[in-house]
């Protein structure tokens, strides 16, 4: 089974207007709301593959409903540990004029260390060599920086592969952890292994050193210079694919969700990477973070080249 955990998930409001005026009274042409968080869009994306996964972590307890609800119709299993306060409102600006993308992300509940306890005895229980756990996303407030590291820790000790996906210190401290695959956006990869974003074969000789240390996988994200793939014994790029993008948010969540379900179905790295690319391509083609029909995903596989590398 497939486990996303998601620490900190939210709810996502995206709004759509021609221009935002500063400072003056705006009107929305449309908006959207959706459950959101990165392990979450994970999970939301896996149901379109055809994988089954089950949505974990901390949720709060004020307006939980709503969330399990929009969970359920979706047909994805829920196995959240209720906190006090309420689940965040993220708040997504799209000027469709300009193409213009601005979020603006709250801090959401805090926890406490009786949650954080709670949350280590249900992986304690469910962690196996058996599972996949996909750890992504923000921490909340409560939480160390170092959480995200524990978490590695118990789950490799149990034999589970872990993918991770975090941002900026978390990201930094948890890797240290050697979690199977990681995916960075270039930027984060950059600042933490002292890569030349410029320079190909610098990214993936840092990859490579990664590798050599312990992860098994990585996949850096470039936007529209594309994505490189390193393993211990492969290293791919793919260019990325023009489109006409209508919401970049949940464009890595599709990418980490392929990973997962690609490893639950023991595919190539090859067809991995494409599908990783594929599903990045199609969410980006849907508004909000709504995830994409299978079909769009399957007719971008079918067009994706992808190159050697050495480095």
């Amino acid at each position: 089974m497939i486990y996303t955990i998601t620490l900190n998930p939210a709810i996502d409001m995206t709004i759509y207007l021609d221009k935002l005026q500063k400072g003056m009274v705006n009107r929305s042409n449309s908006w959207l709301t959706d459950a959101g968080g990165k392990g979450v869009n994970v999970s939301k994306f896996i149901k379109v593959l055809g994988g089954e996964s089950v949505a974990m972590g901390f949720i709060g307890n004020e307006n939980k409903d709503w969330f399990f609800e929009y969970l359920k119709n979706m047909g994805i299993a829920v196995d959240f540990i209720s906190v006090e306060g309420v689940t965040r409102t993220n708040i997504k600006i799209v000027e469709t004029t300009e193409k213009i993308y601005t979020d603006i992300n709250q801090s959401g509940f805090k926890v406490s260390d009786k949650d954080i306890d709670l949350l280590f005895e249900k992986l304690e229980s469910l962690a196996n060599s058996e599972n996949i756990f996909v750890i992504s996303g923000s921490l909340p407030s409560g939480a160390s920086e170092d959480l995200y590291g524990q978490l590695i820790r118990l789950l490799k000790r149990k034999g589970a592969t872990v993918i991770f996906d975090a941002d900026s210190k978390a990201l930094a401290r948890g890797i240290l952890e050697m979690p199977d695959v990681i995916k960075p956006n270039i930027y984060e990869f950059n600042s933490i292994f002292n890569a030349s974003e410029d320079d190909i074969p610098s990214i993936v000789r840092a990859a490579k050193r990664v590798i050599k240390s312990g992860v098994k996988l990585i996949l850096v994200s470039m936007g529209e210079r594309g994505s490189i793939f390193v393993t211990e014994n492969s290293s791919m790029i793919a260019p990325a694919i023009s489109v006409n993008v209508k919401s970049t948010t949940g464009a890595g969540d599709a990418m980490v969700a392929a990973l997962a379900f690609g490893l639950s179905q023991q595919m190539s790295d090859s067809d991995m990477f494409k599908l990783a690319v594929a599903c990045a391509t199609a969410k980006v083609l849907e508004e909000g973070v709504k995830p994409p029909k299978r079909e769009e995903i399957d007719k971008f596989f079918s067009t994706i080249k992808l190159e050697r590398l050495v480095g």
